[in-house]
């Protein structure tokens, strides 16, 4: 459970002018449950605090008025290990894990870790290889099935062992559910998290996370992985010189484009129609007031917002760009009452008269000696880049405001690009 609170600062200049803000404060979330109540001065101490720092920034706003407080309930379903589950298929043909058979327990996180620490060599799913090592860890104050919310804690009281958890991504990736902050630690243990049909969990231990990842790249021999993106390196040095770069971010989990799909996996301009300019466009601007809005009821409930300023339209600049002399004007500014109306009254009116010069055709002019002879020799489309065929032939493209030759064309994608609006 935690808390949500919307306020209002204000200010005064020296103008005597007020000046108002809106602040959004969230406290931590608090677990609530038959043993735990919330407590409310805890709450009201976080949000104090919040507040204060707020202030602390020196912008001279003091708080106005609390307008909103949203008490958000959520849930709880942390991830965390249980008892045995059967390696999935998929996972169990990358020879890649290792994972104890613990039927009688819910302490497979342990028994993973040492699985880990101290490998068997013959039968390593069996728990009896790892019974003898288990006081070899300090687990005292942690639960079992241990959720990964608590695996700092795991870390914090055994200083020589670090973990990092992995699960399996929506679209068929990994991702990183935890990656430990230690690092030049005795003992680094990757875990992966299986998923049950009946949402349970259940951790197993990554002994090779180059099988794991592997076919990520055409590289075939043995990788190096780097911990918080996965990415696999053929040299360690590699990997060495990644990961101060890597750790500068969160994990995350890099999904490669798909090498059988060109438009995933090749970069290239593709929206070929767009190389066409425009004959004519309208550049417009606004000018508007930011004017106070008091009206403390005027809340929209779907977006959980509070309108506090609106801008009010003061005036309006309007300019027609064009490449033909004979149709350039110049900008029209206006500023006063009815702005909206006068834009829309001029933007409506340049519509008319942009219409009537485009659909006042002109028929193409004679092409130079120069002209015709590229378009003679010319064996693909000049726009798309595409063959000419008997069935899609060579056309002259022409600008049909001046007259001019442009280039030339296949056929259906000239009739294509004429039939736009």
């Amino acid at each position: 459970m935690h808390f949500r609170a919307d306020a209002i600062f204000v200010r005064h200049t020296e103008d005597g002018q007020q000046q108002r803000i809106p602040a959004y404060f969230s406290t931590p979330v608090y677990d609530v449950d038959d043993t735990q109540n919330i407590c409310l001065e805890t709450v009201a101490a976080d949000l104090s605090s919040q507040v204060e720092h707020w202030n602390a920034r020196g912008s001279g706003f003091v708080l106005d008025r609390i307008t909103k407080f949203i008490g958000v309930i959520s849930q709880y379903r942390p991830l965390q290990g249980s008892s045995w589950l059967e390696t999935p298929e998929w996972l169990a043909k990358k020879t890649a894990v290792i994972n104890v058979k613990n039927t009688t327990d819910s302490m497979c996180f342990v028994w993973s870790v040492l699985s880990c620490i101290h490998p068997a060599f013959r039968h390593p799913y069996r728990v009896s290889n790892y019974t003898h090592h288990q006081n070899s860890l300090n687990l005292s104050g942690l639960t079992f099935p241990m959720p990964v919310q608590d695996i700092p804690k795991f870390e914090k009281q055994n200083p020589s062992i670090s973990v990092n958890v992995l699960c399996k991504g929506d679209d068929g990736g990994f991702v990183p559910l935890y990656v430990s902050k230690e690092r030049d630690r005795r003992h680094h243990v990757n875990l992966f998290l299986i998923e049950g049909a009946d949402n349970s969990h259940h951790y197993v231990w990554i002994k090779n996370m180059s099988l794991l990842v592997y076919g990520r790249t055409k590289h075939v021999s043995q990788t190096y992985v780097c911990n918080s993106c996965l990415h696999p390196f053929c040299k360690k040095e590699l990997l060495d010189n990644h990961i101060p770069n890597c750790e500068c971010h969160p994990p995350q989990d890099v999904r490669y484009p798909n090498p059988k799909n060109p438009n995933e996996c090749v970069a290239e301009f593709r929206n070929k129609a767009a190389r066409f300019r425009l004959p004519f466009y309208l550049v417009c601007d606004f000018e508007s007031f930011l004017s106070p809005v008091h009206n403390d009821d005027d809340v929209d409930v779907v977006k959980a917002t509070n309108i506090i300023d609106e801008h009010r339209v003061c005036g309006f600049a309007c300019h027609r760009v064009i490449e033909y002399p004979q149709y350039q004007t110049d900008p029209v500014v206006y500023s006063g009452p009815n702005v909206m109306n006068k834009f829309y009254e001029h933007v409506m009116n340049e519509s008319k008269v942009i219409s009537s010069i485009l659909t006042n055709d002109q028929d193409m002019m004679p092409l130079t000696n120069g002209q015709q002879t590229y378009y003679n020799a010319a064996t693909v489309c000049g726009e798309w880049g595409g063959k000419f065929t008997t069935t899609n032939r060579k056309v002259r493209h022409h600008d049909h405001v001046s007259g001019q030759y442009l280039s030339c064309m296949q056929q259906l994608q000239f009739y294509a690009k004429n039939a736009k609006p």
